[in-house]
């Protein structure tokens, strides 16, 4: 995706709707990536990216998709920060390890490699979890809601809603964080911090 469309969401039903006062400060924000000093910044992202979600075309992999998040997410939640790891995975590590099904063997390919590298990031204990929730359960609850895991591949929207607005929030605060520790690090440098 290039140009003006990297910056806009899909016009999807299960996309949250932005609010209006974000998309009249987007509209006029300086989105010029020639800014963005490389070496300063983590092209990572601490969680995966919304659309990710929305993007699967194999309604399989939506199903596994939507299980690894959920049984990785309240893990990664719990070491995403103390202390953050060195480098956050890549869009396409995301959608590698969201993609993940129960394996023995490893491989020589490309998509291997990536998986390594996430695992490298996420950690084994993420990664295993994510792989042992593929058959077992039958229903899970996501905020109160009780979705039965057979609907995943094609979720029902209250609960894809409520994914994605949190996944949206996460990816958020976290970049905010992030900006803060580039912009004003030397604050950042004390055991205050």
């Amino acid at each position: 995706m290039s140009g003006e469309l990297k910056w806009e969401e899909p016009d999807l039903p299960e996309i949250p709707k932005p609010h209006g006062l974000f998309m009249m400060a987007w509209k006029v924000a300086d989105k010029n990536l020639e800014q963005i000093k490389l070496e300063r910044v983590d092209l990572g992202y601490c969680f995966p990216k919304p659309t990710l979600f929305t993007n699967v075309t194999s309604l399989e992999c939506k199903k596994t998709y939507f299980l690894n998040w959920l049984a990785a997410c309240p893990l990664w939640l719990s070491q995403v920060d103390v202390p953050p790891p060195s480098k956050f995975p890549s869009p396409q590590m995301w959608r590698d390890f969201l993609n993940m099904i129960p394996t023995e063997q490893q491989s020589s390919t490309r998509s291997a490699a990536s998986k390594s590298a996430v695992r490298d990031i996420l950690g084994d204990d993420i990664v295993h979890l994510a792989q042992g929730l593929v058959g077992v359960l039958e229903a899970i609850t996501w905020h109160g809601m009780e979705v039965k895991v057979a609907s995943l591949s094609d979720p029902p929207l209250q609960f894809a809603r409520s994914l994605l607005w949190e996944l949206y929030e996460l990816n958020f605060h976290y970049e905010l964080f992030a900006l803060d520790r580039v912009l004003a690090a030397d604050l950042w440098t004390s055991d205050d911090s």
